[in-house]
């Protein structure tokens, strides 16, 4: 079976601002949302930066060369459809050990959120040896105030590995905390 190194996307909202509502409250601890923002297909090439960091290379010392939105574009390394992103890496291009690595696509939201929910819909994520997708929400500045990995795909790995990274001594206490799921 042959794996390409395709993510199909579809951010159908990210929702934020909590608001009350006159006839009703929220649980207790809880909140009310409003969707300020949805992203579907062709949106996500305004609402969302692709990050080329030049000669720096990946912030996180993989082996891939990650491109800018033209050259992402002109390459079919992302595109849209009426409903859907498409983000790949370039999979036909032989590599020699010296080459910098692949060349794909990594997004950044333009906008920053606060407290939010977040919804994503994905239709399929790369598998396989060499692959790593990822969906994560990082703080700025990035990573001395954390990182949450949402999604993250490691090569062949099994379970999905959500993580909440923190710099040393992060602790969150317990009183007032209530959480329903």
């Amino acid at each position: 079976m042959r794996s390409f190194n395709t993510l199909s996307l579809v951010l159908t909202a990210l929702v934020s601002a909590p608001f009350a509502i006159a006839a009703s409250s929220p649980p207790k601890g809880g909140r009310f949302y409003s969707i300020t923002d949805t992203y579907v297909g062709p949106s996500f090439l305004t609402g969302f930066e692709h990050q080329y960091f030049g000669t720096e290379g990946d912030p996180t010392h993989g082996r891939v060369n990650y491109t800018d939105q033209a050259f992402a574009l002109s390459k079919n390394l992302t595109f849209t459809s009426s409903d859907t992103l498409i983000m790949r890496t370039d999979y036909t291009t032989v590599l020699s050990a010296s080459d910098p690595g692949r060349n794909s696509v990594r997004i950044q939201s333009k906008k920053q959120y606060g407290t939010s929910v977040t919804i994503l819909d994905l239709r399929h994520m790369p598998e396989g040896c060499g692959t790593w997708p990822a969906f994560w929400t990082t703080a700025v500045p990035w990573p001395d105030m954390g990182e949450i990995d949402i999604l993250e795909g490691v090569n062949d790995s099994g379970p999905n590995a959500a993580t909440l990274h923190t710099l040393d001594g992060c602790t969150m206490s317990s009183s007032n905390m209530i959480q329903t799921g």
